[in-house]
């Protein structure tokens, strides 16, 4: 939908707040003050990056087997650091790798009854602590807050690939040589630095 905005200046400081707070927020959720989750019966902690997986996992499993390249592609990570990842959940029972059913050459990874313990847990967890975090709205400002969110999500993930598309082959942002002049930084492997808040809602 197409909304027009009158008041350019006061709209980009807005941006600017909204960038800002998203930054904060992916700093919390990719880097927490602890890397590891402790999970109560399990009699031990688990590594973050290990839960994280399992959860990737489980949302892919519902679409059909699932392979090493599959959840690479779904985390934005290297295939061989999830495999990596993936023989070390294995090894504490969490995954388990399998034949393909349609082809013996490939292997599929499936989360357990364990890695599905610790998924529902940590999801519940961080519900609960999204709870505690949103106490400070009322019930009207969090019912508002909650659709434009999930408005802004929406519009970010239908509008990224096209919209960094244009301003990178558009002619007045090449330099000399043909060097990119948008004033974004190189891509990182960091998982999180292909969802920052880098595009507005397309207008």
């Amino acid at each position: 939908m197409c909304v027009t905005h009158a008041n350019e200046a006061g709209r980009a400081l807005s941006v600017a707040r909204v960038d800002h707070a998203m930054q904060g927020m992916r700093r919390l959720v990719t880097r927490p003050p602890s890397a590891s989750v402790p999970v109560p019966g399990l009699g031990r902690p688990v590594d973050l990056s290990k839960v994280l997986a399992c959860e990737a996992l489980a949302e892919l499993s519902r679409g059909g087997p699932v392979t090493i390249t599959d959840l690479s592609t779904a985390m934005h990570l290297e295939r061989s650091t999830v495999s990596r990842l993936v023989g070390e959940a294995e090894a504490e029972g969490l995954v388990e790798r399998s034949t393909h059913p349609d082809d013996r050459r490939m292997v599929t990874v499936t989360v357990t009854p364990l890695g599905q313990q610790v998924v529902d847990f940590v999801q519940g967890l961080r519900v609960g602590y999204l709870g505690h975090a949103t106490g400070v709205f009322d019930d009207g400002e969090l019912a508002t807050l909650a659709d434009l969110l999930g408005r802004l999500a929406e519009s970010m993930l239908g509008s990224f690939e096209p919209w960094l598309h244009a301003v990178t082959h558009a002619p007045q942002l090449r330099g000399a040589g043909g060097n990119q002049t948008t004033g974004m930084s190189p891509a990182s492997d960091d998982t999180t630095s292909r969802t920052t808040a880098l595009a507005s809602p397309a207008s």
